[in-house]
């Protein structure tokens, strides 16, 4: 499946996507935030990420079962839906799995979806990722790689 990156309008490769791993989420002096958007079809989606998503919902009960109650909204969240596997998250508690992405696996998606070494934009923060439809939209900000001759500027 190919994936791109929805960015001012235009489409990006998701070959031509990095993330920042040093200093995600903190601002870029002097440059312009852009906004992107990446739309997947859910059931590619949670089969892409299915491992990694079982492992946290584990490491996330382990800590549960060892220290006790937690006031963390996504380990509730998950304790209430019975510590669900990744496929009962994607078919029964599609609200909880989006959770789970949002606060704890943004840089698995990242690591899924913006693999570029040599990239043309580079993402710094995962908003929002929620459901739309037989969709996961995740969205958030990055920045074009050099002073704003990203390819869509052509």
């Amino acid at each position: 499946m190919t994936v791109h990156f929805e960015i001012e309008g235009f489409l990006i490769p998701g070959d031509r996507v990095a993330y920042r791993a040093m200093n995600f989420g903190q601002p870029v002096q002097d440059r312009t935030p852009f906004r992107y958007v990446l739309r997947l079809p859910i059931g590619e989606f949670t089969a892409r990420l299915a491992q990694k998503l079982d492992q946290c919902v584990a490491e996330l009960r382990e800590d549960y079962e060892k220290f006790g109650d937690d006031d963390d909204a996504t380990t509730v969240a998950l304790a209430a839906a019975g510590w669900p596997s990744a496929a009962a998250l994607h078919h029964d508690h599609t609200d909880v799995m989006l959770l789970v992405m949002r606060e704890y696996l943004y840089f698995d998606i990242l690591n899924a979806y913006a693999p570029a070494r040599d990239y043309d934009f580079l993402v710094n923060t995962v908003d929002d990722v929620v459901r739309d439809g037989d969709d996961i939209v995740v969205t958030g900000t990055g920045y074009e790689r050099g002073e704003g001759n990203g390819p869509w500027r052509s």
